[in-house]
């Protein structure tokens, strides 16, 4: 079996740093919930708030992903999976530079360091190979990808790759959704990495 697994908000939680550098640059304030999608939402609706966000996004993605966090679960699931002579790729969408900062830092070299820094590469930890991490300039590319690497099931946090008609369907995808914000008939959806667990490795 060959899972394939997202990046960005699947692996890497955000919620923290977001919710620090929001209320820092007074976009939120304190009582506002310690989530991406909430923060985001609120931060969108304020004048000029894309651009706002955007610029977030290249912070939290470049420089300030050293403090972002591993969802709970996520490095048990990846264990199991390698007990179990399952094939892991990771596959994200992740331009090299911020649309908001393009000469800033290299966005798919920080996220390789924060895998490092979570112990991916390391013989006592995960000893996930490089060759096994992909990234794509595009979302078409990223399904084009899923496909030829020959992913049987693929998790990821957003419903519009998952359900673009273009996605394979023959790889069985999950959504994984811990705000309990979203709702699509037929699909998949787990709330946190032991619900993916439960699914994939139990059922």
């Amino acid at each position: 079996m060959h899972i394939g697994i997202d990046l960005d908000n699947t692996l890497v939680c955000y919620d923290r740093v977001i919710h620090r550098i929001a209320r820092e640059r007074g976009l939120i304030d304190e009582k506002t919930r310690v989530s991406k999608a909430v923060i985001r939402d609120i931060i969108q609706q304020l004048p000029d708030g894309d651009q706002k966000w955007m610029k977030i996004q290249a912070d939290i993605y470049g420089p300030l992903i050293v403090e972002a966090e591993i969802y709970e679960g996520a490095l048990d699931f990846i264990k199991t999976c390698f007990k179990n002579s399952v094939k892991i790729s990771i596959i994200s969408h992740k331009t090299q530079y911020a649309i908001a900062d393009p000469h800033g830092i290299d966005l798919r070299e920080a996220a390789i360091n924060w895998l490092q820094e979570m112990g991916f590469f390391l013989q006592s930890g995960l000893r996930f190979q490089r060759q096994n991490i992909h990234f794509t300039d595009s979302r078409e590319e990223k399904i084009q990808l899923i496909d030829s690497l020959g992913c049987h099931l693929f998790i990821d946090d957003l419903y519009e790759l998952l359900s673009d008609t273009k996605f394979p369907s023959n790889v069985v995808s999950i959504l994984f959704d811990p705000s309990s914000e979203q709702n699509f008939g037929g699909q998949i959806i787990c709330r946190s990495w032991s619900e993916i667990h439960k699914v994939v490795i139990d059922g």
